[in-house]
């Protein structure tokens, strides 16, 4: 999958454009890919548009919610799932924001993308003030020469899936909950970094992360795989409150289970799958030992039930 990090000025070949955030690339939003796929049709590509932030980043920065996954890891996501040729990232500036729908429609999808066919999702909603819904968008297609494909929500136990509700389970520590409807394990992604070999000496060597993602489950270890090859592993997330005497970034350690590989990632993935317990202040070193070896042997125990999980799937 190609990617753009701007809108061409004028777009060959008649796309079959697919609209939206697609924060954490969830079920919903793989019906809504696979939907768009269905129209490609000879010769046409399949395009997504999607933005560099979330809008309400730039619209409501007090209220925009932390984003599941990094872009990285979004744009993995979505080329992982086989459906697309094309992304186009648009910087989601406020004087985009003020675009009129019926200036995006005429502007962006009609004279710059040239959309043989646009599909959105059944809560779509599109320009200044958020006025465009999924019936404009039918109405101008009818008018301007575009077909119009509005997907229904995909649900769980009654409720449609979404990023919301995602985020909220994985604000709670749910993970597990969380990978039922992303389809796929919760990941944290970040860049490796030199710890002070604590770990080693307590007899838990760790890989030291520091996560990039603007959303994190609540500090305390968890039941976890480890870069691409889904190495088992039990990851701790959190402050440090035994070692660490003043406030610092959030920091992933991962104790993998079996043999640590020669080379790791720069910017690996690590996948959640089940939480352990909450992270806490323990009075000794010893103490600290002691918890790690039983969260060790948990995650160990815990792993035949979670490993559905960790089988590679599209987009990792």
């Amino acid at each position: 999958m190609r990617v753009l990090r701007r809108i061409p000025g004028r777009f060959r070949g008649k796309p079959v454009v697919v609209i939206g955030m697609f924060d954490g690339v969830h079920r919903g939003h793989e019906a809504i890919l696979s939907a768009a796929a269905k129209h490609r049709g000879a010769g046409k590509q399949v395009l997504v548009l999607t933005f560099d932030r979330h809008p309400l980043t730039t619209l409501a920065p007090h209220i925009a919610p932390h984003c599941l996954t990094t872009e990285a890891q979004r744009l993995a996501a979505i080329a992982g799932r086989g459906h697309v040729d094309l992304a186009v990232v648009v910087r989601f500036t406020r004087a985009f924001s003020l675009m009129t729908p019926a200036e995006f429609v005429k502007t962006v999808l009609v004279r710059r993308l040239g959309a043989s066919h646009v599909t959105v999702g059944y809560d779509f909603r599109f320009g200044r003030g958020g006025k465009g819904d999924a019936d404009l968008l039918r109405a101008m297609g009818a008018k301007l020469g575009f077909g119009v494909t509005v997907v229904p929500p995909v649900l769980e136990k009654g409720e449609p899936i979404s990023s919301t509700r995602i985020r909220r389970l994985v604000s709670m520590g749910r993970v597990g909950a969380a990978a039922r409807l992303l389809g796929r394990a919760f990941a944290v992604e970040g860049r490796t970094v030199r710890g002070r070999g604590l770990g080693r000496k307590l007899g838990f060597p760790t890989i030291n992360v520091h996560p990039a993602n603007e959303l994190l489950p609540p500090p305390g270890a968890y039941v976890a795989v480890f870069g691409p090859d889904c190495l088992p592993a039990v990851a701790n997330i959190g402050f440090r409150p035994t070692v660490e005497r003043r406030a610092r970034p959030p920091l992933l350690e991962v104790h993998l289970l079996g043999k640590v590989p020669r080379r790791v990632p720069p910017r690996p993935e690590t996948r959640l799958l089940d939480f352990l317990r909450p992270e806490k202040r323990f009075r000794s070193l010893d103490a600290l030992r002691a918890q790690i070896a039983a969260d060790t042997a948990l995650a160990r125990a815990s792993f035949g039930r979670a490993r559905h999980l960790t089988r590679k799937r599209p987009g990792r």
